[in-house]
């Protein structure tokens, strides 16, 4: 597909003039990215602007029209590989901005964005005929704002980090994780049963509850609620992530540090 890019370059200005982008990690490198290329058009507009000047005079002392050709033939050749390592460099700069406009800045895990688009997908293909199962749960890290308050915000981030870390690798193949936002993830378990999705959870809330963060000579501990919620045939995504949330609730009514399944 051909890329359009005066759309592109909108869409780029868009961005670098959105004040709430300004803090996001890829923000200064696609700003210098941005300007690069802005030079890089002025430099060929110049060269283009040179060649013609060139050319004027080289058409006044060669009357050949082999070499008033060539000269032609070399402009366009210069032209060509300037424009080459343009769409070079927008094409990295469009998978760049697709990256990090699917990945949480903080524990490199997915993102709301992407964990939506996954859970979409595994929704709408869910066909009520076979067996397979898809469950979800929606995980919240229990009296995290007492974790900020005592020891910090830079504390409470390392214990994002480090849970999104420790989670994920129990996961592992078995579905995906992702941050939610704050400090809530959700996990998506495809072809995964009430009773599976069960056992694997509830072996994520033991590992929680046995971990230990130093930081700065502290040491922190916590633990998760979770709230599962199975895929029915009359649900939507909507619907689904609804009861996991209400079992979420419960779960944390209850005392935290317990897992409950949505009915």
């Amino acid at each position: 597909m051909k890329t359009n890019f005066s759309e592109l370059e909108k869409e780029i200005q868009t961005i670098l003039n959105t004040p709430q982008y300004n803090d996001h990690p890829a923000s200064r490198a696609l700003r210098q990215l941005w300007e690069v290329n802005q030079d890089q058009w002025n430099r060929m507009d110049r060269l283009t602007r040179l060649s013609d000047s060139y050319q004027d005079m080289m058409m006044q002392r060669e009357k050949s029209l082999s070499e008033r050709f060539d000269k032609h033939l070399r402009q366009l050749e210069k032209i060509t590989r300037i424009s080459d390592r343009y769409q070079r460099n927008l094409r990295q700069l469009n998978l760049e901005l697709e990256r990090t406009s699917l990945i949480d800045p903080l524990t490199e895990l997915p993102n709301r964005r992407f964990i939506m688009k996954r859970l979409s997908y595994a929704v709408e293909h869910q066909d009520d005929a076979s067996s397979e199962d898809l469950a979800i749960a929606m995980i919240d890290i229990d009296y995290f704002k007492k974790v900020n308050d005592q020891f910090g915000h830079q504390v409470g981030d390392d214990v994002l980090v480090a849970l999104g870390k420790l989670m994920n690798n129990i996961i592992n193949d078995h579905g995906l994780l992702g941050r939610w936002g704050g400090e809530e993830f959700l996990v998506i378990l495809p072809q995964y049963s009430q009773e599976k999705a069960i056992t694997l959870m509830e072996q994520v809330r033991d590992e929680v509850a046995l971990y230990r963060l130093s930081s700065d000579h502290k040491t922190v501990s916590t633990s998760i609620s979770v709230g599962i919620s199975c895929f029915r045939a009359e649900d939507s995504m909507d619907t689904l992530l609804s009861r996991a949330d209400d079992a979420l609730y419960l779960a944390k009514s209850k005392g935290r540090n317990c897992l409950i399944v949505g009915s």
